[in-house]
């Protein structure tokens, strides 16, 4: 789905939101409680999702700036049958890293990419890590050309 289009969701979810919010001022005592709480519904799920995004860049950013930068294997392209926009599944990429120091064996999957990015993929692809916490992990696929 395009940024555009779910950008243009969450805002008017929230403007909505608070738009039943403000309404709920004006109204009779007892239409009051239905719009308050049909506010509170729309105005949390797009505050939530513009939180989580804020969010999402955020920890993008804190890895990218003191994150350790390791070099995943590639292993496959996998479909994200956890999640369906319109019929669609998005594509992920898996690489794993073997951590020598403590022999582990470690699975990253990327975010969910709207096309199947076989093709681009490279040999080996950057990850960004908390060393203290390899779970908590960005995958760089800036490599990968941008859908229009």
């Amino acid at each position: 789905m395009d940024h555009k289009v779910i950008t243009l969701i969450k805002w008017l979810f929230l403007a909505i939101g608070l738009l039943l919010l403000v309404g709920a001022i004006f109204v009779d005592p007892e239409a009051k409680l239905a719009l308050t709480i049909m506010g509170v519904i729309f105005a949390g799920i797009g505050g939530g999702i513009i939180a989580f995004g804020r969010w999402s860049a955020q920890k993008e950013a804190d890895l990218r700036q003191n994150g350790q930068l390791i070099e995943a294997e590639f292993q496959e392209v996998e479909l994200n049958g956890s999640l369906e926009v319109n019929g669609e599944h998005p594509y992920r990429i898996v690489a794993r890293w073997h951590d020598t120091s403590n022999n582990r064996l470690h699975v990253f999957r990327s975010a969910n990419l709207w096309f199947d990015p076989t093709d681009y993929v490279q040999e080996w692809i950057p990850v960004y890590i908390d060393r203290n916490n390899p779970k908590r992990y960005h995958m760089e696929t800036s490599f990968l050309p941008k859908l229009q």
